[in-house]
C-alpha cells in the first residue's frame, strides 16, 4: 500500500446538510466533505479524485445521499478515445476557433461570459444570480493546480473551461460559453479539446464530474467513451 493510500484512509469526512436534489425529482441530496482544516494539495486531491471526489472552490466533496447512489464519478480513457462522427463534425465546424491555456486568474472578460451564460442557461439553478465573489469562490483554489482553456473567435472570447491538473488527468470543474446561435456546439467542442490536451500531456484520464443515472441533462457525458464510472468503491468500465 502506498503512502498516498495510507494518508487518504485517515482523512475525516464531514456530512453536509440535506437539500433537494438538483438532478432527480423528489430526491434528497447530501454530500460529504474532506476535513476543511486539512492541508490539501494537488497530490492529495489527485488521490481523492480516484476515490470519486470533486472540487468546488476550496472544498472537496462526494455525494453521500440516503437511499440513492445515482451519482457516479465519470472519467474518459483518453488514450483510447476517438471522436465520433458527430464530434468530428463539431471539430470541423469550429476549426476557425483558437484554443489557449491560461492561469487561473480573475479576468473581467471571463466573468462577463460566465455571467451571461448563467443568466441564459441557469436562471432556475442555485448559481443564479451570478456574482464576481461567487465566480471566484466556485472556480479557484489556493492549493489546487488549475488551468483555464480559453476558446476565441479571433479576439472574441467564446468559451472557457476550468480544469484541475491531477497526476493522472485533467478534471473539469466547470465550463461556460457563448450561447448565441452563430456558434456550433461549443460545450462539446471544449470537452473534446480538454480530452485532446490530456492526450498531449500523456494523461490517461479526463474527469468529467458526475454522471447521474436517470438525469436527462447529464446524459451527454456518455457520448465520451471509452469511459469508467466510480461505483461501489471502484472504477468500472461503462458499456
Amino acid at each position: 500500500m502506498s503512502n498516498k493510500e495510507k494518508t487518504t484512509q485517515h482523512i475525516r469526512l464531514f456530512k453536509g446538510p440535506e437539500h433537494a436534489c438538483g438532478y432527480l425529482d423528489n430526491k434528497i441530496a447530501v454530500s460529504v466533505f474532506a476535513d476543511p482544516s486539512l492541508l490539501l494539495s494537488s497530490e492529495l486531491y489527485s488521490e481523492l479524485s480516484r476515490q470519486g471526489f470533486r472540487r468546488s472552490g476550496e472544498h472537496v466533496y462526494r455525494p453521500h445521499c440516503p437511499g440513492c447512489s445515482a451519482c457516479w464519478a465519470y472519467r474518459v480513457l483518453t488514450e483510447h478515445f476517438k471522436p465520433s462522427k458527430s464530434q468530428r463534425r463539431v471539430l470541423r465546424n469550429n476549426r476557425h476557433l483558437s484554443v489557449s491555456m491560461a492561469p487561473p486568474e480573475f479576468k473581467e472578460e471571463d466573468y462577463q461570459l460566465y455571467e451571461d451564460y448563467i443568466k441564459i442557461r441557469h436562471r432556475d439553478g442555485d448559481m443564479f444570480p451570478p456574482s464576481k465573489r461567487q465566480y471566484t469562490d466556485f472556480l479557484f483554489s489556493d492549493w489546487c493546480d488549475t488551468i483555464l482553456l480559453k476558446v476565441r473567435d479571433e479576439e472574441k472570447l467564446v468559451a472557457v473551461i476550468c480544469l484541475d491538473v491531477l497526476d493522472d488527468g485533467l478534471s473539469a470543474v466547470y465550463s461556460f460559453f457563448d450561447t448565441s446561435s452563430q456558434y456550433s456546439s461549443l460545450g462539446v467542442f471544449i470537452i473534446l479539446k480538454s480530452i485532446e490536451y490530456c492526450q498531449r500531456m500523456y494523461l490517461p484520464y479526463c474527469y468529467l464530474g458526475y454522471y447521474v443515472k436517470g438525469c436527462q441533462k447529464m446524459n451527454y457525458k456518455v457520448k465520451y467513451k471509452p469511459a469508467e464510472v466510480f461505483r461501489n468503491k471502484r472504477w468500472l468500465s461503462l458499456d
